[in-house]
């Protein structure tokens, strides 16, 4: 059997990200080790194909680096792995520089997003950036999550081209077709608006993650609040407050006080609260890809998303959503009232983003070429 180690900083990664995938690679006759911080309820996940070595380390920029990294070399070693892939800014430091001190052939680095790319200039984003480039470097195969984040990396001399590519249209795990069922959305729309007590006819704008600076809250919430000052909408949003004091108080006790904010707490059957809207908001800083985006339009549901290296490539502009600026209150007011203004139009977008991501992002098409690449690195260093 091939063996295959995925190593994060923290296990939510490995469960939101890599389960699925890691049933494929099982039924392909992969050997799967996760590797992440201490977690219990890890070790239910094991059985004979699917093992456990639990590794604290810490979020953010921590002292303990070194011992991971020794730590991880030890294990590396012993249990020869003929592929580490790895993900997360900590855990791709430490694992890129441990598997290379290892001997490890297949190093792959999955490029889930940039930090840095967040960061306006000074010494945090050198540092940050300083680091991307030593994990580029020490591994041997890049594997971005979109093209405009291959195409940032090479214009920022990351690695140079022949190292990074992009697996079919891009995304860490596509999005799960039998989950998202198109034909359940007036069902769960209904029960949903239902139990939210939102009307029928109602304009539903929707957000889902954490709810942090760096996902674009505050613009959010800044532009919903100018909006229903003269039209009618909701905003439900899903998910939990993250580094809360990065949200604008005054933007917080609003939204929590306003009855056209809805919040949510995280659930894992977010595909029926999807239903419920009628458009889709994701106004991050920077990311990798953008997988909620793709799956509201599984949904049928057309995006308003910055137009940032990673999510750009969620939408086709004005085929199936709207691109605005990074940051820029004005354009997602003006975007906003116009889907209020023009609800045909909303509908065919929403109808063009299922048909795109059915042809562009099912998973298990996705999973078999995901497949296929680890398969070719096996194989070279056989």
């Amino acid at each position: 059997m091939k063996k295959i180690c995925f190593v994060t900083t923290v296990s939510i990664t490995i469960k939101a990200f890599l389960l699925q995938f890691t049933d494929y690679l099982v039924n392909e006759g992969y050997d799967v080790t996760f590797i992440c911080s201490t977690d219990e309820s890890m070790y239910k996940l094991c059985n004979d194909h699917i093992h456990y070595i639990p590794v604290p380390m810490k979020r953010g920029v921590g002292f303990d680096g070194l011992s991971v990294i020794n730590k991880l070399t030890k294990i590396f070693k012993k249990n020869n792995f003929d592929i580490i892939q790895y993900s997360t800014p900590n855990a791709s430091l430490y694992a890129s520089i441990a598997a290379k001190r290892a001997g490890c052939k297949n190093r792959l680095y999955c490029q889930w997003g940039i930090r840095y790319m967040g960061f306006e200039g000074g010494i945090k984003r050198m540092i940050f950036k300083q680091i991307e480039k030593i994990v580029c470097q020490k591994s041997s195969v890049i594997e971005c999550e979109s093209d405009s984040i291959y195409n940032f990396s090479i214009n920022e001399k990351l690695y140079p081209a022949s190292k990074g590519s992009v697996i079919w249209n891009g995304s860490a795990c596509g999005v799960d077709l039998n989950k998202y069922r198109i034909e359940k959305k007036p069902i769960w729309r209904q029960e949903v608006r239902k139990e939210l007590n939102i009307t029928e006819n109602a304009t539903v704008f929707g957000y889902v993650g954490r709810i942090t600076r760096d996902k674009g809250a505050n613009e959010l919430l800044s532009a919903f609040r100018e909006v229903i000052k003269t039209k009618e909408a909701y905003l439900l949003m899903i998910g939990m407050f993250d580094d809360a004091n990065t949200i604008n108080a005054d933007l917080r006790e609003w939204s929590e006080k306003s009855k056209h904010v809805i919040f949510v707490d995280w659930t894992d059957k977010v595909e029926r609260y999807y239903s419920a809207m009628d458009v889709f908001c994701s106004l991050s800083y920077r990311e990798g890809f953008g997988l909620v985006v793709i799956e509201a339009a599984a949904m049928g549901l057309p995006g308003i998303v910055t137009d940032v290296p990673g999510q750009v490539d969620t939408i086709a502009p004005n085929v199936d959503g709207w691109s605005v600026p990074a940051k820029n209150v004005d354009r997602v007011i003006y975007t906003i009232e116009h889907c209020i203004d023009n609800l045909d139009e909303v509908r065919q977008y929403g109808s063009n983003a299922r048909r795109h991501v059915e042809e562009k992002y099912e998973q298990n098409e996705l999973f078999r070429r995901l497949t296929e690449h680890r398969d070719i690195l096996c194989d070279a260093h056989e």
